[in-house]
This record gives C-alpha cells, structure tokens and sequence, in this order.
C-alpha cells in the first residue's frame, strides 16, 4: 500500500482523517539579564532593574495536522508572579483544547 504523505508506508490516519497531534512547553524565567555598562574609574555603575527577580512565563501549544486539511494551532500563556497559592506550572486542565 503507498503512503498519503502522512508517513512512508503507513496510511492509518489517512484512512481514519484522523488528525495528527504535536504538543510542547517551553518557559522562560523574567529575571532581568545580567549587562555590563561603563562607569568614571573608581565608581560602580548601578543599574536598577524592576520586578524583584521573580517570575515565570510558560506556554504550551499543540499544533494539529490531517491530511488534506489545514494545520491548526492551539496555545496558552500561563505567567506565575511568585504569589501565594499560586500555580508555577500548567494543570491537566490548564492545557489548550
């Protein structure tokens, strides 16, 4: 049997127009980045920097394709502050859908 374009040899998807699913996350701390600045000799140069060091933004994205069907992109931003009682990380439910 020859492939669909979905994979070589295999046309299990195909035949079903079943839909083929991609999930990932990624997260990226909020620190800000660490810089180097030029000062007078003798005196250090102080760059103040707002948010207090903390924080996190994660995003999870699912991307879907079928055959002969358009790709489909699906994806959720979640931000933690450090807060009490607050979730660092996705819940099950918390995924995009």
């Amino acid at each position: 049997m020859e492939g669909r374009g979905v994979a070589a040899g295999k046309s299990a998807a195909a035949d079903l127009g079943a839909y083929i699913c991609f999930e990932d996350e990624a997260g990226q701390g909020l620190r800000p980045p660490k810089a180097r600045t030029w000062a007078p000799r003798g005196r250090t140069a102080v760059m103040r920097a707002r948010g207090g060091n903390r924080g996190w933004a994660s995003v999870a994205g699912v991307v879907c394709f079928t055959p002969g069907g358009r790709a489909h992109l699906f994806y959720r931003l979640h931000m933690w502050r450090g807060r009490n009682g607050e979730r660092k990380s996705f819940a099950w439910t918390g995924y995009p859908t």
